[in-house]
């Protein structure tokens, strides 16, 4: 999940202007590194760009605009991944070793004073403990630019924690850091998801099905609903859909399940649900992750479920066929009892 949460949000992760001019410098130096190459890009929505660097005699520059501390990440041939801060008007200066490749340091600006500080506290740390010192540190320095870094790179990216902590971590950023795009987009997806959560009510959600049948989402006909987010370039689209056309047939009675396909080309999806029977909803409208379904409920990967029960509420969500497998035969035999 938090991979599509990544993909959809890191755009423009900070606000402040460089202090003089849009041009800066990052002098590397690598000692005992081979000639090669090593790759470099913006998390920045503004520049999208992958850009290669030469590595000779263990040394780099790269030079680009910015007019905020923007980070900016190298990528090595074994996919280690270090970050440097840059802001216009600077000439930073990197420096790491090939026998050392987790402990590099970067020179020029607070921003990378304060990663140097924290990777140099948290070198010996378990994940979990680097964790608590990423929480300490935002809570710290909330106003830092580096701190919005730190939230994507501890929390967001992390599927382990909980959602009502990364609002928290989220709206204290926010204080700090109100015209941040990636912090708005942040804290509306994760009201959107914390919506949908188990207990709550889903929200009104109107559905038309491939038949011409309108769904209210909130108002399921049968005492369960399920809610499957799928689409055709899954690799295990066939395992899904499935899936959902077995419950439908084997729990028409007490169940009702709805397929929402993410394509944009609808030829595919109404070919792949062409001998579909009527016991299965099949929903698409070509908006892929903009339809509303997926807005309303936080989809930010897929497959994704949801089952609710008759009056609307969320039982269990997901995005493990395994899990959804699990929950709904665990309900159904439970009901059936």
């Amino acid at each position: 999940m938090r991979a599509g949460i990544c993909a959809g949000l890191l755009l423009m992760l900070l606000t402040a202007c460089g202090p003089s001019g849009k041009q800066f410098k990052i002098e590397g130096r690598l000692k005992g590194m081979q000639p090669g190459e090593i790759y470099i890009y913006s998390l920045s929505g503004n520049d999208p760009r992958l850009d290669t660097l030469k590595v000779k005699n263990g040394a780099f520059v790269y030079e680009g605009t910015a007019d905020s501390p923007t980070p900016y990440i190298l990528v090595f041939q074994n996919g280690l991944e270090h970050v440097v801060f840059v802001d216009g008007g600077q000439t930073l200066e990197y420096s790491a070793s090939a026998n050392d490749m987790k402990n590099y340091e970067v020179k020029g600006n607070d921003e990378n004073k304060l990663l140097n500080e924290f990777r140099s506290e948290t070198s010996s740390m378990t994940q979990v403990k680097m964790n608590a010192a990423a929480r300490s540190f935002i809570e710290n320095h909330p106003a830092s630019p580096v701190s919005v870094y730190m939230l994507d790179r501890y929390f967001v990216q992390n599927p382990d924690i909980a959602y009502p902590e990364l609002l928290q971590l989220c709206q204290l950023l926010r204080n700090h850091h109100a015209n941040n795009v990636y912090l708005i987009n942040l804290e509306t997806h994760l009201r959107q998801l914390l919506s949908a959560d188990v207990g709550k009510k889903i929200p009104s959600i109107t559905l038309t099905t491939k038949t011409g049948k309108i769904i209210d989402l909130s108002k399921a006909g049968k005492p369960y609903l399920l809610l499957g987010f799928w689409s055709t370039w899954l690799t295990d689209a066939w395992e899904i859909m499935s899936t959902l056309r077995r419950y439908a047939k084997d729990y028409q009675s007490s169940l009702q399940v709805v397929a929402v396909s993410l394509d944009t080309q609808m030829y595919k999806w109404e070919d792949f649900v062409r001998g579909d029977s009527l016991d299965l909803d099949n929903v698409c409208d070509g908006n892929s992750w903009d339809t509303p379904a997926a807005q309303k409920l936080g989809v930010r990967e897929l497959p994704y479920y949801v089952l609710s029960d008759g009056k609307g509420r969320v039982l269990y969500h997901g995005n493990n066929i395994a899990d959804m497998k699990r929950d709904v035969e665990q309900t159904i035999k439970k009901d059936s009892i």
